[in-house]
Formats: C-alpha cells, sequence, structure tokens
C-alpha cells in the first residue's frame, strides 16, 4: 500500500530480461476500486554507467583541488545491487597523467599532491555492476597557484610614543616555501584608500627581517590615529593584507621637556662653555633656545639672549664670550612650535676666580 499522494514508485532490484505485470488499485472514502488493467514492463539488460558531464574544478590549497560532477545515468540501476560502486579520476598535466578511484556514490572529491604554476585538467568515469563507464570530457584548465604565504592575523600595537609605536604580528605556518621578509603598511584614514603606496594617505615598509616578530615603526605624526596592517613575502609573491589592527593614537604632542644636567665644563678668563643634554621634542622638533642670566640667585632682572647652539657628542653646547667678572647665574629653555619648555634648573659660574687655558 502507498500514500495517497502517490503517482509514480521506482523499482530496483527487478530481474532482467524478465517480463513483470502491474495494476493498481485506489482506496476512497467508499471502500477499494476494481484493479486498473494490466501493464507489462521487461527491466533492460543492464548496462555500463552513463558518461559524466565534465568535471569542475577549483583550488582549495597550494597542492590540492577539489572537483564537483554531476553524477551519470546508471543503466544497471534495475538489476539486483545495481548502483554506482566507484569513481576514478584522471588527472593530467602536460608532462604526464594519474589516476585515482573513490569507492561510493560520490559527487566530489578531492585531489591531493599537485604541483604549484602547472595546468592540469580532469576527466571522470562511473563503474557499477557491469563495469567502467567512459570518461568524461576534459575539465577546462585548473593551474595550481604560487604558494604565496598565508594571509596573516590582524598585527598588535602598543608603546605608542609621539613618533613611534611597537607593532608585533604572528608568522604564518611553517612551510616548505620560506618566508623572505615582511610588509607592513599604515594611514591615518578610516580605512585604506585604494591605490595603495601611491596614495598619499598611506605609507609602506618593506625588506622587514624574517626572523623578527616586533618592530618600531618611526615617522608617526604626534596625535593622530593609524591602522596597520602586514603581510610576507617569499620568492614566489607576496601574500594578501591582513586585516587592519585595532586603531593606536601617538600621543598628542606639547613643549619639549625641561632642559637637564645644565654644566659649565670650560670657564676660561676669555670664554665659558654651557652644555645641557638635548631636551625631550615631545612630538614637535626644537627649533631654538633662550638663554637667561643674572648675578643674582633668583635672577630677578636677567637678561635673555638666543644663542648658538651646537651639538656635540649628542650634547647641546653654547659658548659665551665677554663676560663681567662676577658671579653668574645661567638657566636654558627649549622651544618647539608648541611653546617653550620650563626653565633649566640655575646654575652658578663664578667668573671672579681667574682660570687658566689648558694645554692643548
Amino acid at each position: 500500500e502507498l500514500r495517497a499522494f502517490t503517482r509514480e514508485l521506482p523499482l530496483a532490484g527487478m530481474e532482467h530480461g524478465t517480463p513483470h505485470f502491474f495494476k493498481v488499485a485506489l482506496e476512497t472514502p467508499d471502500g477499494w476500486s476494481d484493479w486498473s488493467n494490466i501493464v507489462a514492463c521487461v527491466p533492460p539488460q543492464p548496462e555500463l554507467p552513463g558518461k559524466c558531464a565534465a568535471v569542475f574544478p577549483v583550488v582549495k590549497d597550494d597542492t590540492t583541488a577539489c572537483i564537483r560532477w554531476t553524477k551519470p545515468i546508471d543503466y544497471a540501476a534495475a538489476a539486483h545491487c545495481g548502483e554506482i560502486r566507484r569513481y576514478k579520476v584522471l588527472v593530467t598535466w602536460p608532462e604526464g597523467e594519474r589516476e585515482l578511484e573513490w569507492e561510493g556514490d560520490l559527487d566530489s572529491a578531492e585531489v591531493p599532491g599537485l604541483d604549484c604554476l602547472t595546468d592540469y585538467r580532469f576527466q571522470v568515469a562511473a563503474e557499477n555492476v557491469t563495469g567502467w563507464g567512459e570518461w568524461s570530457d576534459p575539465s577546462p584548465v585548473l593551474q595550481m597557484p604560487p604558494p604565496v604565504p598565508p594571509k596573516l592575523q590582524m598585527p598588535t600595537l602598543r608603546r605608542a610614543t609621539h613618533h613611534t609605536a611597537v607593532i608585533q604580528w604572528q608568522h604564518p605556518p611553517s612551510s616548505g616555501v620560506p618566508v623572505d621578509s615582511f610588509r607592513f603598511r599604515w594611514t591615518t584614514a578610516p580605512g585604506f584608500p585604494p591605490g595603495g603606496a601611491a596614495s598619499p594617505d598611506v605609507y609602506e615598509l618593506e625588506d622587514v627581517p624574517p626572523n623578527a616578530s616586533q618592530y618600531t615603526i618611526s615617522g608617526l605624526a604626534p596625535g593622530h590615529t593609524y591602522i596597520f596592517q602586514v603581510r610576507a613575502l617569499n620568492r614566489f609573491g607576496q601574500g594578501i593584507w591582513s586585516n587592519s589592527s585595532i586603531p593606536i593614537k601617538t600621543a598628542d604632542g606639547r613643549e619639549p621637556g625641561k632642559v637637564q644636567n645644565l654644566s659649565a665644563p670650560n670657564v676660561y678668563k676669555s670664554f665659558i662653555t654651557l652644555r645641557w643634554s638635548p631636551a625631550s621634542p615631545n612630538g614637535h622638533e626644537v627649533t631654538r633656545h633662550v638663554l637667561r642670566c643674572a648675578t643674582t640667585p633668583d635672577l630677578e632682572g636677567a637678561q635673555e639672549i638666543e644663542p648658538v647652539v651646537v651639538r656635540k657628542n649628542d650634547m647641546d653646547t653654547c659658548d659665551l664670550r665677554h663676560l663681567q667678572k662676577v658671579t653668574h647665574y645661567f638657566q636654558v629653555a627649549a622651544f618647539n612650535s608648541v611653546g617653550p619648555s620650563p626653565w633649566s634648573d640655575p646654575l652658578c659660574v663664578d667668573l671672579r676666580v681667574v682660570h687658566q687655558l689648558e694645554d692643548a
């Protein structure tokens, strides 16, 4: 008995070459109808499976292709235990070919062990109880891609200063093709504009050593928010850019830091030399210095001048000449585009003591 909505019924496992007879009756609220007229059917002799349609291949990874096909018509399905038993795939390339087999009634499979930059074609055939069907038409050419590095995870940023930030990233999984270098790019835009490094809003750093996993990016502008991306390169090419990092803001620029370590290493009868550690620029270049001098410790009525400052051995120096032979008190301040630094601690130099110029 079948359900009321059944209109057709596939039958399998019938003996081929033998007549089979069928008739049908319907059940209504009033009972069963009379049997229909008898129809006869002779299951045909089992035949080979039909020809598959052309295979559709796609790249799965550097050495593996995924192939798909439409199942063929199985001309032995009416036979006892009639079903597609196996599939085989013929893989061809300019220098050779090979076959692979899979058990079961499938419509897709993976083909491993393929070489990069090689053109492959694929054909498939099916087997049933009577044997193997014919090969499908060759698939379109599939060229396996070069094993460029995979897309990396987004980098992380830390320790942002006025002009620098430390970037960290994870290396790609180990493979037979080593990484030659890494490359970074960054921008202050919400996202990376088209044009890549050709865009004035995008900056790139190339040739980062392959054994590094963190790097200090310099040349950033103070008080700006940046996003970064990273990618790896090998001898076959470069991977695609990673996703953008979490935005990071550099420190806001301000006036220079206080001048430290003010001293007078040279005090002679004709001149003195003042020396101090360079003031921290705090995001903006130090453009000038102002020196003030007085004869009292409170520097009341001090005179201010803009000395000629020379950098020597990582210290800032200036020479002062024709000073009165009295006790002097000095302070130095540095200036940038934001403003002046605090005055340094006072330095006392007593010129009442006669100093002799040292022998050369």
